[in-house]
Order: structure tokens, then sequence, then C-alpha cells
């Protein structure tokens, strides 16, 4: 019971990290303080490979996340982005249709849509607060096949700016979906690796809940073509169940 238990709270933990911070101007999974400024976009697009029991390769899955953030205002930066997605074939719930993707599942297809919405409540300050807000709606492929549910998602950021262009970043986020409400945490710190502030740069995200769970996050950013396009890469893994799962990441602001 108590391995089904963290197996279960495993897969809820990375739902609910892939849903946030796909459009994070710094870190992977964590909503960054820093959004785009006024009349800029940015153009994103990930891949995560996620591995919810490493017993189990039928709840293996993957998903290719294409987006694009605009800023409203120096402070107010609204995103959009979509979920095409393949699944294990341990994911699916409609009995009438298990038989015909017995064993590897269903092809990929597009999961949902989700729009968000960021905005920096204080700047120039000590520490720096902002927020962020998400709606994500399924397809009606993913009703069926998954059981998919519309999510309502926010997150409070606390960023606190260090010497040496190094930041640690707080989030407290809520989220409610199929009537179920769930809070989490997520904690990262962020520094460069060499003498320019604004070069490669390497991170530590640890990502949880309030009962005990958690995953850790180690990630690398490289800067490109004078920084207007950034490549990230990191792998999160949680100690206690051994679900883990692999990102890139690829923005293009302009």
């Amino acid at each position: 019971m108590k391995r089904n238990r963290a197996f279960f709270i495993g897969i809820l933990l990375l739902a609910a990290m892939s849903l946030q911070a796909h459009h994070a101007m710094e870190f992977i999974s964590l909503e960054s303080y820093n959004t785009a400024p006024r009349g800029a976009f940015v153009f994103h697009l990930h891949h995560d490979y996620m591995v919810d029991d490493r017993d189990q390769p039928n709840l293996d899955h993957w998903e290719l996340t294409p987006g694009m953030s605009y800023g409203i205002t120096d402070r107010f930066m609204i995103d959009v982005h979509g979920h095409f997605a393949k699944f294990g074939f341990g994911h699916l719930i409609n009995t009438n249709t298990l038989p015909s993707f017995y064993p590897h599942g269903p092809s990929p297809f597009m999961e949902a849509i989700a729009f968000s919405a960021q905005y920096q409540i204080t700047r120039d300050t000590p520490i720096e607060i902002g927020m962020t807000v998400t709606y994500e709606r399924p397809f009606d492929r993913s009703v069926e096949l998954l059981g998919g549910e519309q999510v309502f998602a926010a997150a409070l950021i606390v960023n606190k700016p260090l010497p040496g262009h190094k930041n640690l970043l707080l989030n407290l986020y809520s989220e409610y979906e199929a009537e179920e409400l769930a809070y989490g945490w997520g904690l990262g710190l962020r520094a460069p690796l060499t003498s320019d502030a604004h070069g490669i740069a390497a991170g530590l995200e640890v990502l949880g809940d309030f009962e005990g769970e958690y995953s850790l996050l180690p990630g690398i950013y490289f800067p490109l073509c004078m920084q207007d396009i950034i490549f990230k890469t990191g792998l999160e893994f949680s100690p206690d169940n051994g679900a883990t799962r692999s990102n890139l990441t690829l923005m293009y602001r302009f």
C-alpha cells in the first residue's frame, strides 16, 4: 500500500509540474519572476519524456509543448501553449477501446491547450513578487481515453536577486482539477558557470507538495545568438519512487 501511494503521488507531482512554467524565462519547471518586455514575443518549445514507474514501461509517456508568450506591458505577460503527447497503455481508462490500443497505447494526439497570464506585483525591490494564473482545457480525445479534466492553477512567485547575477526563487501554487484542490511548492537556485554573468548557467529546482513528497530537477541553460535564443535541459527525479522526467527546452525572444 505504501509503495502504491508513493507511486500515485509521484504521478501527480510530475503532472502538476508539467502544467506549470512552460513560458518560464529562467528556470525549467518553476515560474520565473521575469516576463517578456512590452511588445515582445517569446516562442517556446519543450519536449518532456516521463517515466512514472521504472518497473512499468507501459506508463512511460512523452509530451511536445509549443507555445507563445507576449508582453502586454513590461510587467504583464500572456501565454498560450498546447500539449501534443504520446501515452502508454497503462494510462488509458476507456475499457471499450483498450483492446485496440494494446500494448503500446494510442498514437500521439493533441491532449490539451492552456492559457496563462503573469504579472509582476512589485518591481525593483529587495524581494520581488509576482503571480501567474493558468487555465488548461483538454481535447475530446484526452477526455475519452485519459479522463482529462479542466484545470485551474495559480502560483505566487517570490524572487530574491543575489550578487553575481544569481537568484533564489520560491513558488507556492494551487491547482483545482476534478473537484479536487491541490497545493505545492518549488524552490530554485540559479547561478552563472563562468565570469560572463549572462552566459551559460546552471540551476537546481526542488518541487514538492505539503505531504512530504518532492522531486529534484538539476538543469543547465545555454544562451545563444546574443541571448535571443535560450536552450535549457534538465532531469527531474523523485528519490522516493524513481519517477523521472527529462526536459529539453528551446526559447526564442523577438
